[in-house]
């Protein structure tokens, strides 16, 4: 596997100090989503988040290569690692989940041609603020 380039700096540090100190749980995306992506590896990363060539959709004349963003399939793996976490931790929202729930381990993620997303007729191609 390839190593991603850790980027954030202190702040899943801090994040986690600010949890103990106010005694909330912290389900650890930051972890499960590395192990996801190393697994992937750069090229299969691509598959995962916001990567679209020109004229994917309607009005989008550039291609779209957008490394922080998920897309579809990247956001329903990432979904499934917030499930995991609501599990462990033994939140009681847990008892909501579906009982046919499979357990998800990120170092072994969905192939994403065995996912099937059907996209909504209206488009927003634009980059959200805050990037």
């Amino acid at each position: 596997h390839q190593h991603i380039v850790e980027t954030h700096g202190d702040y899943p540090d801090a994040m986690r100090t600010v949890a103990r100190r106010e005694g909330v749980p912290v389900i650890e995306l930051h972890d499960m989503t590395r192990t996801f992506f190393e697994t992937l590896g750069y090229e299969g990363s691509t598959q995962a988040l916001v990567h679209y060539p020109a004229n994917s959709f309607p009005g989008q004349t550039q291609a779209l290569a957008d490394n922080t963003h998920f897309n579809p399939y990247g956001a329903y793996e990432v979904a499934k690692m917030v499930v995991m976490g609501i599990k462990q931790l033994g939140l009681p929202v847990a008892s909501h989940l579906r009982h046919n729930w499979r357990d998800f381990d990120p170092s072994k993620p969905d192939a994403p041609e065995a996912f099937t997303w059907y996209p909504a007729p209206i488009y927003e191609t634009a980059k959200p603020d805050g990037n």
